[in-house]
């Protein structure tokens, strides 16, 4: 069970340690707490209805923003008012996360009266009207949703309504329940128990949703084996999360960093969320940052084949050679896409979880990567019939027989090589390879698709 982090003990904490800047990796450098709270780097842009956006039956009238200068595919958010209230009241959050390379739907509901399980069903239909605009052929959206990272929001009885869908879809990454309402003479631990990172933010003079029976009560109910957080705000009220300007800036930056971390899977923006906001007037978390993990690779003159056994935050493969990267003649992948840096030409894009690069080099140089350790045995490779080259995970030297005994015994692998052509033989019983080892990778011919655990 994860413990959670009492408000007092890291209040202290941070007034000892308090910094703008969190990481000394250059992949986090410029992640601080004026980003986070600043409009981001990114142009927005809109569409609506009368753009051809599909017009959800379970929600009345909607507002696509999203960055019409990052990279696709897009992550999405979908956040829907309170009770009484129209989507105007929230759509400040709109250009906000858009400016910050998340795409933010707001909307409106069929009927003002609505009550948070009908709110609930506006957010699930609000997320395939997205979903339709990666389909859609005139959309400027056409092939660019990510279809495997939704969140969903709300204010008030939608933040109840938010963390209802939690219940009932799965697939969520996060959840942002702002000023949250539920019915408190009907609201049991099992209407709230789910798995999806939830963020509740409140307003301590709240005299609609009062933080002590709805906030502090959804934080409860939730289990503690949900990653969760509750930010109250000084002197807040009811209205004071509608917008990131709340508390003086700080609801921007928790809600941000919360769906950089659990939305995006970017690490960086885990210290803010530790980081108890000056204006908060009763904090708790269960959270934990991970410390990252250091791998150094060789990289030798001519050809070599290369892997790593970490996770970056920043996957981008120009990004993460960059610092050998005049050394550097041509890098390929599996399937042969080229990262050419004299043409400027990045074929390869990010780099994968499990996949070992063939890399030619100048002069021999050292790549230092930081990010989180992949775990042998929580990261299997997935293998195609014939030719792939592999990523070696395990931190340690192991014998190639041993770590390919599995596929040997199958009669699935029928050749293994290094960067050097050294081969290991399983039907012969021969061994050129001798003993796997971090920060190299190695080529596998196999028989039939299938998987590889080390």
């Amino acid at each position: 069970m994860k413990t959670p982090i009492p408000f007092l003990f890291i209040r202290i904490l941070t007034l000892i340690t308090l910094s703008d800047s969190y990481s000394s990796s250059a992949q986090c450098e410029s992640v601080t707490i004026n980003t986070a709270t600043e409009i981001g780097p990114y142009s927005v842009q809109t569409l609506t209805e009368d753009d051809g956006i599909r017009n959800g039956p379970d929600y009345d009238g909607g507002t696509i923003y999203f960055p019409n200068n990052a990279i696709p595919p897009y992550a999405s958010i979908v956040i829907v008012p309170g009770y009484f209230t129209a989507e105007s009241s929230i759509q400040n959050w709109g250009p906000f996360l858009a400016s910050h390379g998340i795409l933010t739907m707001t909307i409106g509901t069929n009927n003002i009266l609505e009550q948070p399980e009908e709110r609930k069903d506006a957010l699930l239909d609000a997320i395939e009207t997205i979903k339709e605009e990666d389909t859609r052929i005139n959309s400027p959206l056409h092939g660019a949703i990510d279809m495997n990272r939704f969140a969903l929001g709300g204010w008030s009885m939608g933040g109840g309504g938010a963390q209802l869908a939690a219940s009932v879809d799965t697939s969520l990454k996060a959840i942002v329940a702002l000023s949250p309402w539920l019915n408190t003479l009907t609201l049991s631990p099992s209407d709230l128990n789910h798995s999806t990172p939830l963020l509740i933010l409140s307003g301590q003079l709240d005299a609609i949703a009062a933080a002590a029976l709805h906030a502090e009560v959804h934080y409860s109910y939730t289990p503690n084996t949900t990653d969760k957080l509750i930010y109250e705000i000084e002197y807040g009220t009811h209205t004071v999360v509608t917008g990131p300007e709340g508390g003086d800036g700080e609801a921007g930056r928790m809600v941000l960093s919360w769906l950089k971390k659990y939305l995006l899977s970017d690490d960086c923006y885990c210290p803010l969320l530790l980081d108890i906001p000056v204006t908060a007037s009763n904090y708790m978390t269960n959270i934990e940052c991970e410390t990252a993990t250091l791998q150094s690779i060789d990289f030798n003159a001519g050809w070599s084949i290369i892997s790593t056994h970490i996770a970056p935050a920043n996957t981008d493969f120009y990004f993460i050679v960059s610092p050998i990267i005049e050394s550097m003649i041509i890098a390929k992948d599996n399937v042969g896409l080229a990262f050419l840096p004299d043409w400027d030409y990045n074929g390869i894009g990010n780099l994968q979880e499990g996949q070992g690069y063939f890399v030619k080099m100048l002069t021999n140089e050292i790549l230092t990567i930081e990010g989180q350790q992949l775990l042998p045995e929580e990261n299997p490779i997935d293998l195609t019939e014939g030719w792939n080259t592999i990523a070696y995970l395990p931190t340690e030297a192991i014998d190639a027989a041993l770590a390919f005994s599995y596929l040997a015994e199958t009669n699935n692998l029928v050749i293994a090589k290094d960067y050097a052509g050294n081969a290991l033989l399983p039907d012969w019983d021969y061994n050129g390879i001798g003993d796997l080892e971090p920060g190299k990778g190695y080529q596998l011919k196999v028989n039939y698709s299938s998987i590889l655990q080390y």
